[in-house]
């Protein structure tokens, strides 16, 4: 063994023996081993081992489902074409929790309580465009459990995806909460172009207006998300998003009869409701086409009463958005367990007479003549066609049904109520009346049925 001073030692490795001696502990010579402590630093390195990434976290059901509504095909659940029944598929967006509605048939659209056509009289419009009561289809499809949150809308706009949202007149919904509940509240305040650009960037889209509602009060033609009932608790302030708590629809979605009012990707068309029934009844001269030619055409809004459509093109403080999106067209579609309830599409209203469920607004008379002509319904295994204007003492034996104030267009001029006072009262007397034939009254037909 050479080297076995300081100096041999300092003069082999090129180092002072201040600093030799320091590494005496670990050396006794420029040849020796390394020391069995540290041998396997020497040894080459196998390959890495690639480690699997671990599984996401399961997603959080919101729904509200239960086990038992899954064993009974109950709310909330989905058939699979085995016949057996399964809870709502769910997924997670970068923004939201989504649920997938399986396909359905049922009754979409909501009759007023009462026909004020007063109104259209000075200024031709549709109140009611969500009747009648009809069937409609759809397939599966995504949405979001609840709104869109303003955080998550700000995100996109940092992003360059989107664009600002400005509150019409100022109005801030935001300023009567903090800053960390404001971020929570519903992105309201968007035009339907910057809600769709949001859902676009979240790759989908806005729900269509037979997607919206269907997704709300599912195939037991409840009014409202939740059930049949007027909730008063519920008002109308917007709250954080999913947070109000029992408006919880059919299919488990959230804040679709409460919080803020939707955008949907359908362009608004007054007598769209009608078109299964009877078309082609206006004239571009008549008192509503006219009218529209003078304005621009809005997209559907829904909220509130599931069955409600209204037209809306600005923005407003509190009207927001939720998106859908597509199901893989190559997967196995779920079906809605359940059956839509008869829709009372022709009343029977006496004997001799039968009710068609839909109104004609804003129509002149030539027009309301032109609609009951056009009816041809299917129902009870028959197409029901030769409608016709009424008469005021074929009004009188079914008021009932028939419901006012009015005025309608009848065979003879116009029937409707009168009264003492400013609205009339469904007490009031129903009386005929000479109106000219170009004004904008509403238009109810009848059909003798022989008996």
């Amino acid at each position: 063994m050479i080297g076995n001073t300081a100096d041999e030692r300092a003069s082999c490795l090129g180092l002072s023996a201040t600093v030799v001696a320091v590494l005496a502990i670990t050396s006794s010579g420029c040849r020796e081993a390394p020391a069995p402590k540290y041998a396997a630093m020497d040894q080459p390195q196998g390959v890495p081992q690639k480690v699997e990434a671990p599984p996401p976290p399961p997603i959080q059901d919101k729904t509200g489902v239960t086990d038992e509504a899954i064993a009974n095909c109950g709310r909330g659940t989905g058939r699979r074409a085995d016949g057996t029944c399964e809870r709502l598929r769910l997924r997670a967006a970068d923004h939201v929790q989504q649920v997938e509605i399986p396909g359905g048939r049922f009754i979409m659209g909501h009759p007023p309580d009462r026909y004020d056509t007063g109104p259209a009289r000075a200024k031709p419009h549709v109140q009611w465009a969500s009747q009648p009561p009809r069937y409609m289809e759809t397939g599966s499809f995504w949405i979001d459990l609840h709104e869109v949150s303003r955080e998550h809308y700000a995100k996109c706009v940092a992003a360059g995806k989107c664009t600002e949202a400005t509150c019409p007149n100022g109005e801030d919904p935001t300023s009567r909460v903090g800053p960390e509940m404001g971020v929570r509240l519903p992105q309201t305040c968007v035009t339907q172009a910057q809600a769709q650009a949001f859902c676009e960037a979240a790759e989908g889209r806005l729900p269509t207006e037979v997607e919206w509602e269907y997704a709300a009060r599912g195939p037991d033609a409840r009014p409202f998300p939740w059930g049949r009932q007027l909730k008063d608790e519920f008002h109308g302030e917007l709250v954080p998003v999913g947070g109000m708590a029992g408006d919880l629809s059919y299919f488990g979605v959230r804040g679709m009869g409460t919080n803020a009012k939707e955008w949907t990707s359908t362009r608004f068309e007054p007598d769209s409701p009608l078109a299964q029934f009877a078309k082609d009844f206006r004239r571009e001269d008549g008192p509503l086409l006219r009218t529209r030619a003078q304005t621009p055409g809005g997209h559907v809004t829904k909220g509130g009463r599931t069955g409600y459509r209204r037209e809306k093109v600005a923005p407003e403080a509190k009207l927001g958005f939720r998106c859908a999106g597509d199901v893989d067209p190559t997967g196995e579609q779920l079906r809605v367990p359940a059956d839509p309830p008869t829709v009372p599409l022709v009343h029977e209203a006496s004997a001799e007479l039968q009710l068609f469920g839909g109104i004609a607004e804003a129509v002149d008379r030539q027009e309301a003549e032109a609609f009951c002509e056009a009816i041809s319904v299917q129902w009870q295994g028959e197409t029901l066609a030769d409608w016709g204007l009424p008469t005021l003492q074929e009004v009188l034996s079914i008021t009932d049904s028939f419901r006012g104030p009015g005025p309608f267009w009848a065979a003879q001029g116009a029937v409707g109520q009168e009264g003492p006072g400013m609205r009339p009262i469904p007490t009031d007397p129903w009386v005929t009346s000479d109106i000219d034939p170009v004004e904008a009254l509403a238009a109810r037909c009848v059909r003798h049925t022989g008996g």
